[in-house]
């Protein structure tokens, strides 16, 4: 677990007149090239304000989507939404023109708020080259030498060795940002005993590493198997699903049947697989039990028995850690295991960390509120990541140049 005396927080420094550095993580669902704003948009843009209102002038880095991506797009439409967010104009500068990024830079007043362009448009920003290699390139030299402070802000791109998060460390006085501090704080309050792992979702083999590593280092008292991950462990277990089993082979999921009969052959009893299940037949939610297996139809969520036994076992819990719906929440005929199970999170006395902007998408859009759960973060693939005993890069490298 990482030590947060290791570093410094700019939560604690006086900002006032400083030119800072703040590297978000704004990267946003677009679709037919507009910008669909979401929870990671908004909770940035509070920061943004809040970094601003205390006087800094503000230079803002992110990424948006892959190059060669529908996504990969230019940051002004982000602009237009933290501006309307915070009620405050903010500049734009593109990487190209060096002279017109440095006039800008040196023309800021105390609160001002200055986006750059997406970061992916730098050639090398995704090169993965030490801190040092990353310090070395054109732009980053050049803003560095007109700052005072760099400041990471977000979990979901500490996992990255990319140029504009790592970059600046060997250059300026590096600091944890304000939603990053929140992020540690709560995973600090993740105990070693009695933890549940509740985990759905369509990413299976990333939730795999996590659950690995959770059972083999002891962190977790129970693993509860929604989504995809419970139905490739009922395959683990020997169950054909039907229809089901052509999605699992086209996906290239097939792999991880064989990690998770490794799993149940050292953790069965900590391993918590769906006993019913609900499926579509003429339009309605039919609930099925895993003895009727095969079927002809796709599994679309678990089913009451399920909900009962997963909701059991939140409520003996210490910690939740959710990740990943637990069925096709989008339809409401198949909300109701993912709705059931959280209301008995939310119910309970347990510490629970919802992850990823995904899951909290999609427990908005069932109707729940952040504030219900002890901490939300929007950090995806970086906190099972974490969860796994990855280390962070930024992190590292920040802990080496304190």
């Amino acid at each position: 677990m990482i030590s947060l005396d290791n570093f410094k927080f700019i939560s604690k420094e006086k900002i006032a007149g400083k030119t800072v550095i703040l590297r978000a993580d704004l990267n946003s669902t677009v679709e037919a090239g507009k910008l669909i704003p979401g929870p990671k948009l908004k909770k940035h843009a509070d920061e943004i304000k809040k970094l601003s209102d205390e006087g800094a002038k503000l230079i803002v880095i992110s990424h948006q989507g892959r190059k060669n991506s529908d996504d990969f797009i230019e940051l002004k439409q982000h602009r237009r939404e933290i501006e309307k967010l915070i009620k405050k104009r903010i500049q734009f500068s593109d990487w190209k023109n060096k002279k017109e990024m440095e006039k800008k830079i040196k023309g800021m007043k105390k609160g001002d708020v200055l986006l750059m362009g997406n970061s992916r448009f730098l050639e090398y920003e995704c090169e993965e080259l030490s801190p040092k290699e990353h310090a070395a390139k054109e732009e980053i030299k050049t803003i560095a030498n007109l700052a005072d402070f760099f400041v990471v802000d977000a979990l979901s791109i500490a996992h990255r060795s990319h140029a504009t998060v790592v970059g600046f460390i060997p250059l300026l006085p590096s600091y944890i940002g304000p939603y990053l501090e929140k992020e540690l704080r709560a995973l600090k309050e993740l105990k070693p005993n009695n933890n549940v792992l509740l985990l759905g979702g369509m990413k299976p083999a990333d939730s795999l590493k996590v659950i690995k590593s959770a059972l083999e280092e002891d962190r977790a008292s129970k693993v509860l198997l929604g989504g995809i991950l419970g139905e490739l462990a009922l395959k683990a277990l020997g169950y054909s699903l039907g229809k089901k089993d052509m999605f699992i082979e086209e996906k290239g999921f097939l792999p991880l049947v064989e990690e998770f009969e490794a799993l149940f052959a050292k953790h069965k009893d900590r391993l918590v697989v769906p006993v019913d299940f609900a499926i579509e037949r003429n339009g309605k939610r039919e609930i099925l039990l895993v003895k009727d297996l095969p079927v002809e139809y796709n599994i679309y969520d678990i089913g009451p028995k399920t909900i009962e036994e997963f909701s059991k076992a939140i409520k003996e819990a210490n910690t939740v850690v959710f990740n990943g719906p637990l069925g096709r929440f989008e339809d409401e005929r198949f909300a109701e295991g993912t709705k059931k199970v959280v209301d008995a999170i939310v119910n309970s006395n347990c510490f629970s960390l919802i992850g990823g902007g995904d899951t909290l998408t999609c427990l908005q859009q069932l109707g729940f509120k952040e504030e219900q759960f002890s901490h939300v973060s929007l950090a995806g693939k970086a906190l099972l990541g974490f969860l796994s005993g990855k280390k962070l890069i930024a992190l590292t490298v920040l802990e080496s140049y304190d």
